[in-house]
């Protein structure tokens, strides 16, 4: 028995197109997130439905799976972050330049208490983060976590 990502290879559907459902519901891509996206940003295709540019999670409230894409803009040469609400339009919570030398990779990221990694010299208090987050990191060069809380999102380093 074929699995859904053998088969919808099988017809030949386009990378930036593909939907992939697990077990839990996740979605990976898929045309409705890309046609909520700022105007000039486009999902960034993966090579693979694994490839880690997108993900589902209760980012915003405990209830309500949010999807989160890795974009680019064309115009600009800039590539973000954009999280797709479930009942909203897509926002670019972060952006980032070139990322030929370490190509982003998100995973999804437990509520809990997270160390940062501090740069003063001083010690950092843990920060304790309450809904689930997007864990986002750039090969060997870094690691941030993604959260909302009081009405945004913010970003937490654990490594550089």
């Amino acid at each position: 028995m074929c699995t859904l990502t053998q088969q919808l290879q099988r017809v030949g559907l386009a990378a930036g197109l593909l939907l992939v459902l697990s077990s839990t519901g996740y979605a990976y891509g898929s045309e409705a997130i890309v046609n909520q996206l700022p105007p000039g940003w486009t999902q960034l295709a993966a090579s693979a439905p694994d490839a880690g540019l997108s993900l589902s999670g209760k980012f915003q409230r405990q209830g309500n799976i949010d999807t989160a894409v890795v974009v680019q803009n064309g115009q600009g040469g800039a590539y973000g972050l954009a999280v797709v609400p479930v009942d909203g339009t897509a926002s670019i919570v972060k952006t980032f330049k070139d990322i030929k030398a370490n190509p982003p990779q998100l995973s999804l990221v437990q509520p809990g208490s997270y160390q940062p990694a501090c740069h003063s010299g001083n010690s950092c208090a843990p920060l304790s983060i309450a809904n689930e987050s997007i864990g986002l990191c750039f090969g060997e060069a870094s690691c941030e976590i993604i959260y909302f809380t009081d009405g945004a999102y913010h970003e937490i380093f654990l490594t550089d």
